[in-house]
């Protein structure tokens, strides 16, 4: 990568994560990034375009991890609330490293799933995961792709309120809610 693309994208990322997408302006971005707006537009398409770029290297990272966490494990419902305290702990470092308000936090969560089209690569790891419960004989599903949209759409209801409350907490609950998920209400 260009030093000036990594300079305006981590000036970008700053002020994102510090003042949202919305307070965010291209001349901000130049400004902190040390260059004129013009050379902005000569890496990026605009303002979305640069969100987009900062927002897939910081899914990238959390991707990672997820990896390397994942691999720990053998069972696929403990990956799967794995999966899910993981994402959480690294939304609650990043807002805590940029002392991101729940406001602003909530802003870029849902942008950032709006301009990712509802996260196609988490519902497939998530079907994957599904399936891969199934094989050992944990689920029972017929359609895990569809299952695996509706867990994404639960968990992204919890998201900010798992990261806006004490971490043993969230976890508390993670693990409940897959509990009832994967037991169900019936006896």
């Amino acid at each position: 990568m260009e030093t000036k693309e990594k300079q305006i994208l981590d000036a970008a990322r700053v002020l994102f994560f510090q003042y949202g997408y919305k307070k965010t302006s291209v001349d901000e971005i130049a400004e902190a990034a040390g260059i004129g707006k013009g050379t902005v537009y000569n890496y990026f398409k605009n303002k979305e375009d640069l969100f987009i770029q900062c927002a897939e290297k910081t899914k990238n990272r959390m991707n990672q991890q997820l990896d390397k966490e994942l691999k720990k494990l053998k069972r696929a419902n403990d990956k799967m609330i794995c999966m899910t305290i993981t994402i959480v702990r690294f939304v609650h470092q990043l807002a805590s490293e940029y002392a991101m308000s729940q406001k602003i936090l909530e802003e870029l969560m849902t942008i950032g799933i709006q301009l990712h089209e509802d996260l196609p690569e988490h519902i497939e790891r998530t079907a994957n995961l599904i399936q891969e419960g199934v094989d050992q004989g944990i689920f029972k599903s017929g359609n895990p792709t569809k299952d695996a949209k509706l867990i994404n759409n639960i968990t992204k209801m919890f998201m900010t309120h798992w990261v806006r409350i004490e971490s043993e907490e969230s976890e508390k609950e993670i693990h409940e809610m897959f509990e009832l998920i994967f037991n169900g209400l019936n006896k």
